[in-house]
């Protein structure tokens, strides 16, 4: 959840302990058929979604994560720090429509019909977005590496 929150919230620290309160909140009331984890991550999803379709921010800092694995090949790493600075700096350049739906999809594993359920656009959009998102990216990403 924290991952989520700091990938796709401008104040991440925040829009995570609103999450938390709302689990707690909830945790009396409803009995998750899958279990916590998922149902927790709907709350967050749907809380972050939320979040975002009040303000309507533009620009927000996406941040992809900690992949800080220990390698024994010093070369590696930086060549794998390069490739994930051009791939966030490539993604604080998508709109952030596209940026949503790429990372919910592709980072956070979230299926095309659930994410246009969550955004409450019809499924032709997400698929459009995720689209255009992609060939965007593979293009910045090109322009970067030529």
């Amino acid at each position: 959840m924290w991952t989520l929150c700091r990938r796709l919230s401008a104040e991440p620290e925040d829009d995570y302990q609103a999450i938390w309160i709302k689990v707690f909140a909830a945790l009396d009331s409803v009995e998750p058929r899958d279990g916590l984890g998922p149902w927790v991550a709907t709350i967050a999803r749907r809380h972050l979604i939320d979040r975002h379709r009040r303000s309507q921010t533009r620009g927000e800092v996406v941040e992809l994560g900690d992949h800080a694995k220990t390698l024994t090949d010093p070369a590696s790493s930086m060549d794998r720090g390069r490739r994930q600075r051009a791939l966030e700096a490539a993604l604080q350049r998508l709109s952030d429509p596209q940026r949503r739906v790429v990372v919910l999809h592709h980072i956070q594993g979230i299926p095309l019909d659930q994410l246009a359920q969550d955004e409450g656009l019809p499924i032709g959009t997400v698929k459009s977005r995720l689209h255009r998102g992609r060939a965007q990216l593979a293009e910045l990403l090109r322009g970067r590496h030529a």
